[in-house]
């Protein structure tokens, strides 16, 4: 317990940063939402991209924009929150394995002693932290928006987004985590994992180019989180067994890697 709160006192600055900075976009962008739905202009817009781009970006043309989720389902919960997760997972990755590795900080935890074990869960437990945080306070801040702005957001669907956004961010979140745990050089790790994370992401868009790429799709974990899908009340079961699936795994990877990792200066 002692180790969770002096790493949470370490990291909370950019696990803060993350949270409070996209929390203060959704609260804005849907306090603005009413005046931009009354000008027409996002389906005039969507109207003129050709039927190609929308897909790459998974946007569905055919959902008329009369909620702010259906506005964010092609915004903030596309390419945005993709990328957001990425530096969010390297973020963390870097801080609580690449950089304790690299400077040898890890090594003074080791000697107080902590298990290694004990390292790993209490890493685990603040990637838990950052992640609750960030979907939490998305969800809120969506929340006081409808509230004060009277925005009819379904507050199921709401939550739903947020628990399939947060099963993301801690996939990605233990995938770098186990990556790190590879390399004894911080910049190395961190650039492998953005050379990963950036080739699921391009297999991600890529699929949407032409059906013949559609296979990509199943080779990137983005697409194990479409907005549009859970707005639309489409079946998501698949998609939370698979990252449910993958958190499980990468867990386990990241307690075997880590014990077996030789951690001598």
């Amino acid at each position: 317990m002692i180790l969770i709160k002096s790493l949470f006192k370490q990291n909370r600055g950019w696990i803060l940063g993350y949270s409070l900075g996209t929390s203060a976009y959704l609260f804005f962008l849907a306090a603005i939402f009413p005046s931009i739905q009354e000008t027409g202009l996002i389906e005039a817009k969507l109207e003129s991209l050709p039927p190609e781009l929308l897909e790459v970006f998974k946007i569905d043309a055919g959902m008329t924009m009369d909620n702010i989720l259906n506005l964010l389902s092609g915004n903030y919960y596309g390419l945005i929150f993709y990328v957001l997760a990425i530096l969010f997972a390297l973020t963390f990755a870097s801080k609580l394995m690449a950089k304790p590795i690299d400077t040898g900080e890890v090594m003074l935890y080791m000697a107080a002693p902590i298990s290694r074990v004990t390292y790993v869960v209490a890493s685990l437990v603040i990637l838990l932290i950052a992640s609750g945080l960030f979907v939490g306070l998305n969800g809120v801040s969506l929340m006081l928006a409808n509230l004060l702005f009277d925005l009819e957001i379904d507050l199921g669907v709401l939550w739903l987004l947020q628990l399939n956004g947060g099963l993301i961010l801690l996939v990605l979140g233990t995938f770098a985590y186990i990556i790190a745990s590879l390399f004894d050089d911080s910049t190395k790790s961190y650039m492998v994992t953005g050379v990963v994370f950036t080739l699921f992401l391009m297999a991600n868009i890529v699929s949407g180019f032409s059906e013949q790429f559609d296979w990509m799709s199943t080779i990137s974990v983005f697409s194990l989180f479409d907005a549009s899908a859970i707005i639309q009340n489409d079946s998501i079961l698949r998609s939370f067994v698979w990252l449910l699936g993958l958190l499980l795994a990468f867990m386990i990877l990241s307690f075997v890697r880590f014990t077996r990792k030789d951690l001598t200066i």
